[in-house]
């Protein structure tokens, strides 16, 4: 605790940085949840969005290619 800082700016700094956390936390795991559907490691997609951030992991999973028997890959869209 910081003698010079109110009581609350304490609460409040924690507050914050754990809310950062949990956002960090929550964007790795639908970053590792992407990569999983596309047939890639999870707990690596995971390490690496948490760790360096989620920009650069999500772009690579966005820019890998579905699987053949995905439902979601366009090609296997039915057109009405």
């Amino acid at each position: 605790m910081n003698p010079l800082l109110p009581t609350n700016f304490d609460l409040i700094y924690s507050l914050m940085l754990g809310g950062v956390f949990l956002v960090n936390l929550l964007v790795g795991f639908l970053v590792a949840s992407a990569a999983k559907r596309k047939d890639r490691s999870f707990g690596s997609f995971f390490w690496l969005s948490f760790f360096i951030g989620c920009i650069i992991p999500a772009l690579v999973v966005a820019a890998l290619p579905f699987r053949d028997d995905d439902p979601n890959r366009p090609s296997n869209k039915t057109n009405f």
